[in-house]
This record gives C-alpha cells, sequence and structure tokens, in this order.
C-alpha cells in the first residue's frame, strides 16, 4: 500500500481537474479526537476537520470570531457570554448523518468532554486533557451554561486573561453532541477517535496507518464563500525529513513538514521551492523525570545542565536555524525574561556536584526523539552529543528511542529517566508556560506550587505589562530548578514547491490548508 499511495501522489494536476493539496507529513496521527493529545502531529492531521470558538487572524495573535460570531465579557472578567454563529454545518459520513446545525448543544458536550473525568467518553479514554491540566480548567471553568440555542455563557472561578486565546487551541475543538449521543447508543464511545466529525473546511475520507490520510472538501463549511480551498487534501506520512524533502523535489508532494538544516540548505539551492520562515514560539527541552530519586534533587539537575556543551549542541544540530535557549518561554514571545543568561558550561564544577550529591556513579536512559521538529530538527545528534558531555562527568547515559506515538505515550507514563522534547507555543504564554505546572504532561513530573502561583497570578492579570513580571518570576524559578534543561529556540522553515499560493505561516508553527492552494 505505501508503493501504492506513493503512485497516486505523483498523478499531475490536469487543466479543469479537481484540484489536490499534497502535504508532506512527518509522522502518524495517534488519534483524531483533538481532545485528548498534545502530540503537533496529531493537531495538524486535527486542523482541517474542526473548529473552535475563537480563532486567530492568521499569521498573528489577534483573536477573531470563529464557530462563535461574537462574545461579550462581564465586567468582573468572570462570565463570557458566546453568541453561536448559525448556519454551521456538520460533516456527514456513510457512519454518520448529522440532522441539525452546530449549537449551544455541542458547546456543552464538547465542555463536557473536556471537564468531567466520570463520563463514559473520560473512561473510554483514561486520564484527561493534558490541556486541561496546564491551563487548571478542572478548577478555572466553574460552569458552562445554555441560554439559548445559539447562546451559551461560560463561568469561570478566576479571572483568567489567557481564556479567550486558550479557546483558539485544537483542544477547544467543538464536536458533535448528535454524534456523542449515537455513539454512546450503541456503546462505542471510543470510536469518537476513529471517526471524526467536524465543522472544519475538509472532512475525513479515508487513513491507513503508516501511509496516508485523505480528506475532501467539507460541501457545507461555513465560510466556503470568502475562503478558496483544495478540493482534495492528502497527508502522505513520510516520518524521515531527507524522504520529505526529495519528495518535495520531485513535486511528490506541495508542501512539506519541516526538514533538518542540511535538507533545507539543499532545498533552498531549488528555484522550483520556496521557503516560508518565521522566528518560532517554541523551546527545545531535555526533561529530566524528577519520579527518580537523583533527579528529583535540584542539584543534580543544575549539574546535568552545567555539563552539556548546549552551544556547541545548537551550532552542530540547528545551525543558522536556532539560538541557545535561556528559558522555558521562547525568546520571540512577549513574555520572555531576555535578562536571564544559561549557566556556564563547567564540566569540572558539574562533576563535583555530582560528587557531593552523592550520584555517582550515574546510569540513567536518555530518550531521542525520533522525529524531525523545529525545536530539534535531530534528536539522535543532540543525544549523542549529551551522551559524550555527560560521560565526562561521570554520567552513564544509555540512548533509548521509539515511534513517536509511543515515545510520547511512554514519557506520559513515566517510562524514561532524561527526555528530549519541545514545545510548539502559542502566542498566549500561559501554554507554553504551564507544561511545567503541577500535573501537566511536561515530562518532569515536576510540582512546584510557588510556580504554579505565579502563573495562577498572572492569568488573572489582564494587562500585558502587569503579567511580564509574574512570568519573569516563574522562568527565573524555573531556570533554578531545571525540571527542563532549555536547549533552543529553533526557527519555523516550512518548504514548498514555488508554486503553491495562499500559505500563511503561523506564529506557532500550526499548518493550516483552508485558503491554500497547489498554484
Amino acid at each position: 500500500m505505501k508503493r501504492i499511495a506513493a503512485l497516486l501522489l505523483t498523478v499531475p494536476l490536469l487543466a479543469g481537474a479537481n484540484t489536490t493539496l499534497r502535504f508532506c507529513a512527518a509522522g502518524n496521527t495517534k488519534t483524531f479526537d483533538p481532545l485528548m493529545t498534545d502530540s503537533g502531529i496529531d493537531h495538524i492531521s486535527h486542523l482541517p476537520l474542526f473548529g473552535t470558538l475563537v480563532e486567530t487572524r492568521r499569521g498573528t495573535d489577534e483573536l477573531i470570531p470563529g464557530l462563535a460570531s461574537s462574545w461579550a465579557v462581564s465586567p468582573d472578567g468572570l462570565a463570557y457570554t458566546f453568541e453561536l454563529r448559525r448556519g454551521v454545518a456538520w460533516h456527514a459520513s456513510d457512519e454518520f448523518k448529522p440532522t441539525r446545525e452546530f449549537n449551544a448543544d455541542d458547546v456543552l458536550f464538547s465542555f463536557g468532554r473536556l471537564l468531567s473525568r466520570d463520563s463514559a467518553f473520560a473512561k473510554a479514554f483514561p486520564g484527561v486533557s493534558p490541556y486541561v491540566v496546564s491551563f487548571g480548567w478542572e478548577k478555572l471553568v466553574r460552569k458552562v451554561e445554555k441560554l439559548g440555542p445559539h447562546q451559551v455563557r461560560i463561568t469561570l472561578a478566576e479571572r483568567d486573561a489567557s481564556f479567550l486565546s486558550t479557546l483558539t487551541q485544537p483542544f477547544a475543538s467543538q464536536q458533535s453532541a448528535e454524534q456523542g449521543a449515537q455513539l454512546l447508543r450503541a456503546g462505542t464511545p471510543q470510536r469518537i477517535a476513529q471517526m471524526p466529525v467536524g465543522t472544519g473546511p475538509f472532512q475525513l475520507k479515508s487513513f491507513r496507518q503508516d501511509s496516508v490520510i485523505r480528506y475532501v472538501k467539507h460541501p457545507g463549511w461555513w465560510r466556503q464563500a470568502e475562503v478558496s480551498r483544495a478540493d482534495q487534501l492528502v497527508f502522505a506520512i513520510t516520518p524521515d525529513a531527507t524522504v520529505r524533502a526529495q519528495r518535495l523535489k520531485r513535486n511528490e508532494c506541495d508542501i512539506a513538514a519541516p526538514v533538518g538544516p542540511a535538507e533545507l540548505a539543499e532545498l533552498q539551492k531549488d528555484r522550483a521551492i520556496k521557503i516560508a520562515t518565521a522566528p518560532g514560539l517554541n523551546v527545545g527541552v531535555l526533561a529530566y523525570n524528577t519520579k527518580r530519586p537523583a533527579l528529583a534533587k535540584p542539584e543534580v539537575r543544575q549539574a546535568l545542565d552545567m555539563a552539556i556543551d548546549k552551544a556547541s549542541i545548537v551550532r552542530a544540530v540547528y545551525g543558522e536555524a536556532g539560538t541557545l535557549a535561556t528559558s522555558p518561554i521562547p525568546a520571540a514571545s512577549w513574555a520572555h525574561d531576555a535578562t536571564l543568561k544559561p549557566a556556564p558550561h563547567d564540566p569540572a564544577k558539574a562533576k563535583a556536584l555530582l560528587q557531593k550529591a552523592g550520584v555517582l556513579p550515574l546510569n540513567i536512559t536518555l530518550w531521542a526523539m525520533p522525529v524531525v521538529r523545529a525545536y530539534n530538527p535531530n534528536g539522535q545528534r543532540m543525544a549523542q552529543m549529551i551522551q559524550a558531555d555527560w560521560a565526562k562527568v561521570g554520567v552513564t547515559a544509555r540512548i533509548v528511542t521509539y515511534e513517536w506515538g509511543e515515545y510520547l505515550r511512554r514519557i506520559d507514563a513515566g517510562d524514561h529517566d532524561a527526555a528530549l522534547g519541545g514545545w510548539n507555543g502559542d502566542p498566549e504564554p500561559a501554554g507554553t508556560a504551564g507544561q511545567l505546572a503541577c500535573g501537566a504532561a511536561s515530562g518532569s513530573f515536576w510540582c512546584n506550587p510557588a510556580y504554579d502561583k505565579l502563573l495562577a497570578e498572572a492569568r488573572q492579570v489582564l494587562p500585558r505589562e502587569e503579567r511580564k513580571p509574574l512570568y519573569a518570576q516563574a522562568q527565573r524559578l524555573a531556570m533554578a530548578q531545571l525540571p527542563w534543561t532549555p536547549i533552543a529556540y529553533g526557527r519555523l522553515a516550512v518548504p514548498m514547491r514555488a508554486a503553491v499560493k495562499g500559505f500563511v505561516m503561523e506564529l506557532d508553527g500550526s499548518t493550516y490548508f483552508d485558503g491554500v492552494l497547489p498554484r
């Protein structure tokens, strides 16, 4: 099937024929349920399918109406009343035929899924949305009410300046209450992750694991009069960055997921290729599993951080596409504390700290990312360089890797000692900073009430100039405790065929395909 899928992608587009937009994706989608994943690969596959109440204007952090045509905030900042857009059609398929348009019942269903740990859907997917944890929504969102068929009110327990921005995230996608009821009647709530029903510009046609995802234009999309789309959208699953670059050069895809610096440099020589670039709201990190006794000690994490020659890693792994990280919040974010400086690379002091902590000789696993990301273009090479640096201070690191979906699952389960990862942030810093909050899926399992208190205070203050000092304090605390070693901030670069029209680079690295045509 892989060979057949590749041949289908190479069929030329004929004049007058239906248009097909081809995307060389970086990996498999592990779920089509946007509520229960924090995988960037999953999110890219969800963006064509689903809509959110609030959106951002493409290429900016400006909030604009989405499935909510307007909203009003109460004077105390606690109640958000949303007027819902009328005339919004749901996807239809052989398995689900909607009998009505999007309305308030769907908002209640979607938020109920997010916030309830007792529903049949929650029991079908152990755990809770990682974003609900990192944004503190279980405590924050006090009530979601239906005021009318097309009006809902969400009441918060306290003011939260990040709330509207978080509603733009894929995890806040709206899902069909009617489909949910159908699945419950059939006793198959888990099917919601396999048969996505959304309001987005495309709907799912088929999915072959390790091969291809096919979408077709949603005929009832509410924005179709103002935004053009290809008739078909094809994701060719291509985990190897070198192969993605080759397929792009051979005109087997129109847009490719990010590739490494070497591949990018080669693509830039091809006049048939163009590169969209922007500073990235991302950070590549090394996460320490603080459940491990040795790694629970801040002085051990500080020593391991100090032993890593991060400047050399940035030069070797990122080239010109990365800058040395000094904080968990990206340098491109308005909340970044530019006064922070990285700890000096000092192997002698690192070894002395480890000896004093009584952990030498130290044997740990070091997990290497198997995928290319702007925040880490080469996980294997980075792991090897860290391994060599640690060996100089008496630490033996065994490099481990898995397929990306399994890699994330095992890290969430705490199977690792130290793991390379990262975060594609959004213009609202609460998302990235919240990855280190108690209970968040950051790979560190770090929990510091003082840190959480600073984030809570920052969310309650509306003006940015008043929030920034609170985020600065949180960053300084994180850098002192080092549940993560921030490695680098990666510059975003998306390669595509020169004929592609309408592609807009997003600040958070999201990839949207509505409004994009192959030529």
